[in-house]
């Protein structure tokens, strides 16, 4: 398998600064805890390297061959967890394919930052470092997706079976301007309330955070990572499941494969390459629950069964990995994203999600075959 690498000092170039203010307002960019770490696992994952996992090569025969020999590439990503374990696999078909990929975990800053330092090539992050990017100027283009849908959950306690509920409720989220609260608001608006008068935001903190005070009580409701909600699950049967996210903003794109303008356009085949392994390992995630969830307990520290079964589950009710490229990443569902974002206020004004998307790798690849057998 790649090269791991745990990045936990980056010495970032004044040209991100903005950046650095901008990503630090949502929580798109968060990564969960691993399903199943012990409390504390955010820390100390951020203050230690990580071993390289054991990959035993993705086991896939046939289909289309790429030459990416002599090519090396530095690759960003988040904390393994089960959703992203896309992502692993994907970089170890580019190094089946003869690329050098040394994978490089992030914990402490973003992708789009580290990228635009001149520090990585590319980066497969939340769909919004793109967006931020772009509306600071940076000239970078998503071609896929390790993870499709919009992976949050609204949770509450048991008083709570439905999003309406929830009126003179109290909902944690991690601040006024991010993304969970966003979420959350678009929500109670779907069922009717209005989140200014009719619930209570307090500000509480990351997903985990959240998923702390509704295990103990201290809030009705909150929005936090289906990671974290599958977590929850097997310790407690005083929460719900409210609503998936995804079923609100069914089109935004949870993360995103993404890259500055010239990487992609100096390595075409890199593109496509990525492209194809990016349809290939929703397809092989899709084929074999078992397989999937072996691989990400090999990958994931702490990971358990019982967890990684739960969250396979909801990936596939959600559809968090399809194959079909216009599917897999919607530019139109980009364009929601930054409206939303507007909305926040985590951007000033809109992008265009035609000039930071491109799925033309995607389509190529599936006509190749990639993922479609």
């Amino acid at each position: 398998m790649s090269r791991l690498t745990n990045l936990r000092g980056v010495a970032l170039f004044a040209l991100v600064v903005p950046l650095a203010a901008a990503c630090a307002s949502g929580e798109q960019g968060e990564a969960p805890v691993p399903a199943g770490a012990p409390p504390g696992a955010e820390e100390d994952q951020a203050e230690e390297d990580q071993a390289a996992p054991e990959g035993g090569g993705t086991g896939v025969e046939g289909g289309p061959s790429f030459d990416l020999s002599g090519t090396s590439i530095t690759a960003t990503t988040s904390i393994p967890g089960a959703l992203n374990i896309g992502t692993f696999w994907a970089f170890e078909r580019l190094e089946e394919w003869g690329a050098e990929v040394d994978t490089v975990i992030l914990t402490t800053t973003t992708g789009i930052q580290t990228l635009i330092a001149g520090r990585s090539d590319l980066a497969s992050h939340g769909s919004d470092e793109v967006v931020l990017g772009a509306a600071e100027g940076a000239e970078v283009i998503a071609i896929g997706a390790p993870a499709t849908r919009m992976d949050y959950v609204l949770v509450g306690s048991s008083d709570y079976a439905e999003v309406a509920d929830l009126q003179g409720g109290t909902i944690a989220m991690s601040g006024p301007a991010g993304f969970d609260a966003l979420l959350s608001r678009l929500s109670l608006r779907d069922a009717g309330l209005d989140p200014e008068t009719d619930v209570n935001f307090v500000q509480v903190g990351g997903s985990p955070d959240r998923a702390t005070a509704l295990l103990s009580g201290q809030v009705d409701a909150a929005t936090v990572f289906l990671e974290d909600w599958e977590e929850l699950r097997l310790q407690t049967d005083d929460l719900q499941l409210i609503q998936y996210m995804a079923d609100i903003v069914e089109e935004f794109p949870a993360s995103a494969y993404f890259a500055q303008a010239s990487f992609w356009e100096e390595n075409p085949d890199v593109a496509l390459a990525l492209a194809c392994a990016n349809l290939q390992a929703n397809a092989w995630i899709n084929e074999d629950k078992q397989r999937f969830i072996d691989y990400t307990l090999e990958l994931v520290e702490g990971a358990t069964p019982e967890a990684v079964d739960s969250i396979y589950d909801a990936a596939q009710e959600i559809d968090m990995f399809p194959t079909e490229p216009e599917e897999l990443f919607s530019v139109s569902g980009l364009g929601g994203l930054v409206d939303a974002m507007v909305e926040t206020g985590d951007i000033s004004s809109p992008v265009e999600p035609e000039e930071i998307a491109d799925i033309s790798y995607l389509q190529e690849a599936a006509d190749m075959g990639c993922g479609q057998e």
